[in-house]
């Protein structure tokens, strides 16, 4: 069993740049992570180890990097399909994880899997999660392990979303994540003519409520936000103050590595991408999210002009 120290979780909903700070974090020497093999291969933890081990060998290290780079080659993954094996319910439940609906076999199971992806020279396990934080959950299961929440416009976000193939909105209430709308919602929506857009901002605000909730379970030394429009803004700055939280190092080679990666904020895109209208529809559903972190409105999160 390698020696392993206390693991760090990525957590924030899709579509807010957690998947390229998770690529650029895992490039970091000391961390090991859960790749894509996992995703195929939910029982593959043995090649999933040789291949984070090959990684830091001189002889085909910087072959298997260029898996992390070029499609179709090695990433870094949440391989839900693996943790689904370890913690039945892990991977789409319709609410949030508590620290209750953790069990004592669950567990373990979670703390033998991490101890089982660690690998030696690389004694920090990262790794990744979207939607729920089910950072009370966790926390139970790793009482010292670190959370860092990457948030993002919530405007950039949910303009993403409809954008993608995946997202189950497009089927109605029904396939929104198995939730009831409350009446409130139910009026909100009717009202703006079933708009996808308030849909997915509604979908958006109820992770990120969750998001509030869940983040007094867990010790505030223990817990870094991240904003992705800071971190685009000042890659260097930012992966410093990550690494200072999660006491690693940060050294030249991986600067540069930061450096180099690319960074890029799109989050304009919402502006071009969307009518005035469904701005309107869209702000008016974030507006709490929107100023808690941050955000300046467009439109003053009215409906009407």
């Amino acid at each position: 069993m390698a020696d392993h120290n206390p693991p760090i979780f990525i957590v924030g909903a899709g579509r807010s740049g957690s998947t390229a700070f998770h690529h650029a974090f895992a490039r970091h020497p000391h961390v090991s992570w859960v790749s894509k093999i996992l995703d195929v291969m939910p029982n593959g933890e043995k090649l999933n180890a040789a291949v984070l081990q090959g990684l830091d060998s001189p002889l085909i290290g910087k072959a298997l990097s260029r898996g992390l780079i070029e499609p179709g080659h090695l990433k870094p993954s949440e391989a839900y399909a693996y943790w689904e094996r370890i913690a039945p319910g892990f991977s789409e439940p319709f609410r949030d994880l508590l620290a209750d609906d953790l069990t004592e076999k669950t567990r373990s199971n979670l703390v033998a899997a991490v101890e089982r992806l660690t690998v030696p020279g690389r004694p920090t396990p990262l790794i990744k999660i979207t939607g729920w934080p089910r950072m009370g959950y966790l926390h139970k299961a790793f009482p010292d392990a670190k959370f860092i929440h990457v948030v993002r416009d919530g405007r950039a976000v949910v303009n993403s979303i409809l954008q993608v193939d995946f997202w189950d909105g497009w089927r109605g209430t029904k396939g929104w994540r198995g939730l009831e709308m409350t009446p409130e919602q139910k009026q909100r929506w009717e009202d703006s003519g079933q708009s996808f857009v308030t849909l997915g901002a509604m979908e958006l605000s109820d992770m990120l409520d969750a998001m509030v909730t869940a983040t007094p379970l867990v010790p505030s030394e223990l817990f870094h936000e991240l904003r992705y429009e800071d971190l685009c803004d000042d890659p260097i700055g930012s992966f410093k103050t990550v690494a200072q939280f999660c006491n690693l190092d940060f050294d030249p080679g991986f600067a540069q590595t930061i450096e180099d990666f690319g960074f890029r904020n799109t989050n304009d895109k919402w502006r071009r991408d969307l009518t005035e209208l469904q701005q309107r529809q869209l702000e008016h559903e974030l507006v709490p999210h929107l100023n808690r972190w941050g955000y300046e409105l467009a439109h003053g999160g009215e409906l009407t002009p």
